[in-house]
């Protein structure tokens, strides 16, 4: 009898791992594309699917006639399990450069869906065309962007280097000390692709500069060309500290270096426990805390720089990839974003460093470890 019950549990209870694709593809039959447009485009899906958990779905696009084994872009679901998928006016017109779409114009990509499941992949028998119609504006697609100009912080004497943050969008940190002019070049070449911003701020292909005026005491400006958007923001920058998340004390200011580095040399780090009063340990405090994070002022208002969101803050081991230390901006909230500290840390000095343009991050280390005297 409980040979019986056995094989009839496992029978009852076994996990299937089979599921099927999509079998009808939903999506706009055209697309006249503004980037500005707080509007999205939807696509959806239908058929497919699993009796049993769930499945993960990823859009493919590609040129028309591709096979979809190298497409121009691709992006899971909305939550990965969703049967939709929403997209930016801007993120669709990167899709329609990468398809071959040139600006002003009008032409067609192709997109399709694939399922998987417990590792297995497979790609829908169907496909879908949608026409877009792209804006006139930039049509540059390189991953490398140099800012150029009397008003940079080497004083004009050759490009400084951008960090490409996403498809399109590049990203600096200087300071300028004598008002002046700045332009952006693709590359250092005689025949790179050069673009400026005009007086709103817009990005404009072709030979030309936008003045900018020197940097306030203690500030410094972070510059963002999105070419998605066609749009230049510039943020003013200043008071970048390293604070512990317990009791919002300094763990070093970081002064700006050049060439897009904060740093703090000397940073007395000791972890906050209730037998060190000297760590300021909050009464509530019941256990040795060594979480942190950084806060910036941007354009006067208070920010974090933290952690990405949805990571715990576990501890380092030592194993981490770079992006571990990545640093992303957020409103101030005392209890997201926070790293926790290496155990080898406590009881230190050391010099962090916030880099704002290192293999294509934005990211933090200590060095100069030193134990306290």
């Amino acid at each position: 009898m409980a040979a019986v019950l056995l094989v009839g549990c496992s029978e009852t209870y076994e996990f299937s791992t089979e599921f099927t694709t999509p079998t009808a593809l939903n999506s706009p039959a055209s697309v006249v594309i503004d980037v500005a447009s707080a509007n999205n485009v939807k696509f959806t899906w239908s058929g497919g699917g699993a009796e049993q958990g769930i499945v993960i779905y990823e859009v493919l696009f590609d040129k028309v006639g591709g096979d979809f084994s190298n497409p121009v872009f691709r992006s899971f679901s909305d939550l990965g399990v969703d049967t939709t998928f929403t997209i930016t006016q801007a993120q669709l017109n990167s899709v329609a450069r990468k398809a071959g779409i040139a600006p002003e114009s009008t032409g067609s990509t192709q997109w399709t869906v694939a399922a998987s499941k417990g590792g297995v992949v497979k790609q829908s028998g169907v496909s879908k065309q949608i026409s877009l119609t792209r804006p006139g504006g930039i049509d540059y697609t390189g991953d490398t962007f140099y800012l150029y100009g009397t008003a940079t912080e080497n004083s004009g004497q050759g490009g400084l280097a951008f960090r490409k943050a996403a498809d399109g969008v590049f990203v600096i940190y200087t300071q300028v000390t004598t008002a002046g002019n700045i332009y952006f070049k693709s590359t250092t070449s005689e025949d790179a692709f050069v673009s400026y911003a005009d007086d709103t701020n817009k990005i404009i292909e072709g030979t030309g500069t936008s003045e900018l005026v020197a940097n306030a005491a203690g500030e410094v400006y972070r510059i963002v060309v999105d070419l998605n958007t066609q749009k230049m923001t510039v943020d003013k920058i200043k008071d970048v500290k390293a604070i512990w998340g317990a009791t919002f004390n300094v763990i070093g200011n970081m002064a700006y270096k050049g060439d897009g580095v904060f740093e703090a040399t000397n940073c007395k780090i000791k972890f906050i426990s209730q037998d060190r009063p000297d760590t300021n340990p909050p009464s509530w405090l019941g256990w040795i805390e060594e979480r942190y994070y950084f806060t910036a002022n941007v354009n006067g208002v208070d920010k974090c720089w933290g952690r990405k969101d949805g990571v715990s803050p576990e501890r380092p081991t030592g194993n981490e990839t770079p992006d571990f230390y990545e640093l992303n901006e957020f409103a101030w909230s005392q209890w997201d974003h926070l790293w926790k500290m290496k155990a080898t840390l406590d009881l230190t000095s050391a010099t962090i460093t916030i880099n704002t343009n290192k293999n294509g991050l934005m990211m933090h280390e200590f060095s100069n470890v030193q134990p306290l005297p």
